[in-house]
């Protein structure tokens, strides 16, 4: 697993580890569900949530990556921009 450097005040990283802390888990875990909340996700992972849409909606491959791809498209610009809609 590649490492990463990252620059944190010292508030913040205090308050990172009270969270991992009080959820009896690792600081690489908090960051990385932080990430995935963020829409930071694996190749993996969004083929997992493509084949569960088409099998869910029983639409042709090209139909439900098509629908998957405004959805999540949709998703990151209200993220950019809460005050949108």
């Amino acid at each position: 697993m590649p490492r990463t450097t990252i620059t944190l005040s010292d508030e913040r990283y205090r308050a990172l580890k009270q969270v991992a802390a009080r959820r009896g888990t690792t600081i690489t875990e908090v960051v990385d569900q932080a990430l995935e909340l963020a829409g930071v996700n694996t190749r993996e992972a969004v083929e997992a949530m493509v084949a569960e849409a088409r099998r869910r909606s029983g639409l042709a491959d090209e139909q439900a990556m098509d629908l998957a791809l405004r959805e999540v498209a949709a998703d990151r610009s209200e993220r950019a921009d809460p005050g949108s809609t």
